[in-house]
């Protein structure tokens, strides 16, 4: 048999996307996926899960052929391990069937690479395999994106309500109740309402504000204070589906400053620019130019702070986005460089300003490039005042 078009995939699916998207099975045991070609120029799949879970693969698994390792025992027989087991049966399966040579990808654990070239198989990585089916959302994907986004904005909108409904004391620290809010408070709170959705909080979300926003990836820590801007940057799971939501808004309890408002402005118009450029055939960098256009054009600047720059520095300081799907970060990103936009991807698109002294802006979206334009999943209103 011809092995020009074999490829193989393996992992946990709980954890290894790839093999989650091609199987729509998630399981915490490792499994082996092999393609096989045949000779009318079509494929069959053979899926090798553990002996256990032969049952529900069968059910729910998309494989042609469900096995377990002792279907595929090797001469030599099999190892007490299990994942070494699944790995010698993955390879005597495809010396079965006379495959000499398969793709895969990135995410193949070495102990499967070590066990196939150990009998003669040649691997090669391929670092397109799994990722162009990934980038594509069918109107299944489509439809769970859609509600992750949703359960997202909920917990966004109780969040931000949250911070704006707070009383300042004396010091202007926001209290609620007795209760002082904290970054800390306030993302045990959220993770709190997501677990009610059935939704994980596995990275736990951004609650921050001066000075640590202006550290794009600080999660935020210690008492929120009146007047001064809250992002808040949520990005959950859907334990149903696996589907991630993220969005940011950005909240301020009283009045804020003149220089925040101007910097709200500017994101509002730089994440309206950057939606409007995602086109089917456009490209990722392209995308980004529109917002760095756009920031640019309102007086601000891109980068980090230069060594001798002062806490009232302002820029945005990241690219404008990224894929999203069954992970919170796929390809392709909206930066520099980023390539041609597929049909049915689905982006966040996050523009940013950020000060150490005046705080920070972002606010993000999630967005799916159609083939007659953006569709943009969120419905959440942008503003800074949620009382």
């Amino acid at each position: 048999m011809s092995s020009d078009s074999a490829f193989v995939l393996g992992g946990v699916p709980a954890t290894n996307m790839n093999v989650r998207h091609r199987i729509q099975f998630s399981v915490g045991d490792a499994v082996f996926y092999i393609s096989l070609p045949q000779p009318d120029g079509s494929s069959s799949s053979i899926l090798l899960v553990r002996d256990i879970e032969m049952g529900l693969a069968r059910k729910h698994a998309r494989a042609d052929e469900i096995g377990c390792a002792a279907d595929y025992e090797p001469e030599g027989g099999l190892s007490g391990d299990r994942d070494t087991a699944l790995a010698q049966a993955g390879a005597e399966c495809l010396r079965r069937n006379g495959i000499d040579r398969v793709r895969t990808d990135g995410s193949l654990p070495m102990i499967f690479t070590a066990h196939l070239r150990d009998t003669g198989i040649e691997v090669e990585y391929d670092p397109q395999l799994a990722v162009l089916d990934r980038r594509t959302k069918s109107e299944e994907e489509l439809a769970h994106l859609r509600r992750a986004q949703s359960v997202t904005e909920e917990a966004i909108g109780f969040a931000c309500r949250m911070i704006c409904a707070a009383t300042p004391d004396v010091d202007g620290v926001l209290r609620d109740s007795d209760t002082t809010l904290t970054s800390e408070l306030v993302r045990q709170r959220i993770t709190s309402f997501l677990i009610g959705k059935n939704f994980s909080n596995h990275h736990d979300s951004i609650v921050v504000t001066v000075p640590h926003v202006a550290d794009c990836h600080h999660h935020g820590t210690g008492p929120l204070q009146t007047g001064l801007p809250v992002i808040i940057d949520i990005f959950p799971r859907d334990n149903e589906t696996g589907y991630w939501g993220d969005c940011t808004r950005t909240a301020v309890n009283g009045e804020p400053s003149p220089e925040l408002v101007q910097m709200h402005a500017a994101v509002m118009e730089a994440k309206a620019e950057a939606i409007a450029a995602l086109r089917v055939g456009a490209t990722g960098d392209t995308v980004h130019q529109a917002t760095v256009a756009s920031i640019t054009g309102s007086g601000y600047v891109m980068g980090l702070p230069p060594e001798n720059a002062d806490d009232g520095f302002i820029s945005m300081r990241h690219g404008t986005g990224h894929g999203i799907g069954l992970d919170v970060h796929e390809p392709i990103l909206l930066s520099d460089g980023g390539g041609e936009i597929l049909a049915n991807e689905v982006f966040t698109v996050e523009p940013g300003l950020y000060s150490a002294r005046f705080g920070g802006v972002r606010v993000e979206d999630m967005v799916a490039v159609t083939p007659a334009g953006p569709e943009n999943f969120n419905r959440l209103p942008d503003h800074l005042d949620w009382r």
